[in-house]
């Protein structure tokens, strides 16, 4: 029997059909293959041309060698891009050095603030405490508004004229500038002015009263005049200068008034005696200030707390009651910078208005603290001193 025949395939169907179906299954097998590797060629082909139409678009130009085929196949859009972005990393750096570098100039900056910030409190804080050791000062050891005795005391000049300090300077700025000043003395300054003046002098600054104008002198003059708690005449004897004042007879009432000025403390009759002296210098120049012996006692009076009156015969009899009184100008003690005198007279003089102005410094010191400028004041003395004894 041939088993292979049409005959016997269709009498015994199911011997030849594992055969059957495996070579079907392997004929099927080999066509899929086929299939599969067509689509793969296609794909891929697909692929290969859009990437060529990309790159042409791009405008990239293929550098030969770089790559193979196989690895330009397998290079994904993906990485392609990454190759670009990498020009992106360089920028970022730039930025985080730039950040970097700003962070550091504002730290900086911050420092910088802070130091200035802190050298601000302390010069504030300097300051400060400057401002409180001079209103200690000033309210510890005031110059206006004391008896006459602690005026002097505390504003001396230190050139042996017992008389105060401001009192003296407005009497140099006036014979100096003043003489001729129309209503001289009659004429008021500037209250706030006046006030700065009194606070400076309180407070042991130097004053220059030149800068000031002349009727702001005058008016100073009369403040601390009139701040003193007694007057000139004292409350004992205020009462008998009134008396003498209004005698009718010239000689009469001349030697009344002297034996009353002899009868004075020693430093109201020397304050009276510059004021009455300055006062006659003033009214010996009537026709240029217009400010006669009347006409001063009329403005004045009430600063000395007497009558016009009795201010007016003093202004008349002033060369009769102080002779030998001579006003010169007080030059007071040299400061730093200045030049020492050569002269052995000189520097003797010299020396006692450093020692009075050293121990002055010194009293202050002993009761109450004194601003900074003061004791750079006192050591500057000291040094003066040493030099001029060195000197001598």
């Amino acid at each position: 029997m041939d088993f292979d025949s049409p005959d016997v395939m269709k009498d015994f169907p199911g011997l030849y059909a594992s055969e059957f179906n495996k070579k079907c299954s392997n004929d099927s097998d080999y066509s899929d293959d086929a299939e599969k590797g067509m689509k793969k060629d296609m794909l891929i082909g697909k692929r290969k041309d859009k990437k060529d139409k990309k790159d042409k678009e791009r405008g990239y130009a293929a550098l030969e060698g770089e790559s193979s085929d196989e690895a330009n196949k397998s290079r994904s859009p993906s990485k392609s891009k990454k190759s670009k972005s990498f020009k992106f990393t360089t920028k970022s750096k730039e930025k985080r050095e730039k950040s970097r570098d700003k962070e550091h100039i504002d730290k900086k900056k911050d420092r910088d603030k802070k130091v200035d910030k802190k050298c601000e409190k302390d010069k504030l804080k300097k300051i400060k405490q400057s401002v409180e050791e001079t209103i200690d000062i000033a309210d510890t050891l005031p110059i206006f508004g004391v008896s006459l005795d602690l005026a002097v005391e505390r504003s001396k000049c230190h050139d042996g004229v017992d008389i105060p300090l401001p009192i003296r300077e407005c009497i140099d700025y006036v014979e100096a500038a003043g003489i001729y000043f129309e209503c001289v003395y009659k004429i008021s300054g500037t209250k706030t002015k006046v006030s700065h003046i009194k606070k400076m002098y309180n407070i042991r600054q130097n004053v220059k009263l030149s800068d000031y104008d002349v009727p702001t002198a005058t008016s100073l003059l009369k403040m601390f005049l009139r701040d003193l708690p007694e007057p000139i005449f004292t409350n004992d004897l205020l009462i008998r200068f009134e008396e003498a004042g209004a005698i009718l007879n010239l000689n009469t009432r001349e030697k009344h008034l002297k034996i009353l000025v002899d009868n004075l403390p020693p430093l109201n009759k020397l304050l009276l005696s510059w004021l009455i002296v300055h006062l006659n210098n003033v009214s010996l120049n009537e026709k240029q200030n217009k400010m006669s012996k009347q006409n001063l006692a009329a403005a004045l009076n009430h600063i000395f707390h007497i009558s016009s009156r009795l201010l007016q015969a003093l202004l008349h009899h002033s060369q009769a009651l102080f002779p030998s009184v001579i006003i010169f100008k007080y030059i007071p003690p040299l400061g730093s910078g200045s030049q020492l005198p050569d002269k052995q007279q000189a520097m003797e003089i010299e020396l006692k208005k450093q020692e009075s102005l050293l121990a002055q410094i010194h009293k202050e010191m002993n009761i109450c603290s004194i601003s900074k400028e003061r004791e750079e004041l006192l050591w500057e003395v000291q040094r003066i001193i040493t030099q001029l004894k060195v000197r001598d």
